[in-house]
C-alpha cells in the first residue's frame, strides 16, 4: 500500500501519482529498477523498449525538453529512493 502527501505544480503531482501506479505491489527492487528507468528516460538516456516498461510514465518522456521542469517530474522518484535508503538505514541500526 502506499500514498503521497504534499504540494507541488502539476507535473510533480502527476508524476508522483504515476509512480505510486506503478510500485504498487512491487517489490523494492523492482521499484528501484523503474525509478531508474525513469530517471534515465528524462535525462534522454532510455532505450525505446525501457520507455515502454514505463507505461503511463512515458507520457513525461518530453520533460527532458524543458530543463526548468526536469526537477518537477523526478521529485517522487527521488523521494522513493530517499525513503528506501531511510529505511534500510533504520533497520541496520
Amino acid at each position: 500500500d502506499g500514498a503521497f502527501v504534499g504540494d507541488g505544480c502539476a507535473i510533480s503531482q502527476a508524476s508522483a501519482d504515476i509512480m505510486l501506479g506503478m510500485i504498487l505491489g512491487k517489490t523494492k527492487e523492482e521499484a528501484l529498477k523503474l525509478g531508474d528507468m525513469f530517471l534515465r528516460m528524462i535525462q534522454g538516456e532510455a532505450t525505446d523498449e525501457e520507455i515502454d516498461q514505463l507505461e503511463e510514465a512515458s507520457a513525461l518522456k518530453d520533460i527532458a525538453h524543458m530543463p526548468a521542469r526536469v526537477k518537477c517530474a523526478v521529485l517522487g522518484w527521488h523521494t522513493l529512493d530517499e525513503a528506501f535508503k531511510k529505511a534500510k538505514e533504520n533497520s541496520a541500526s
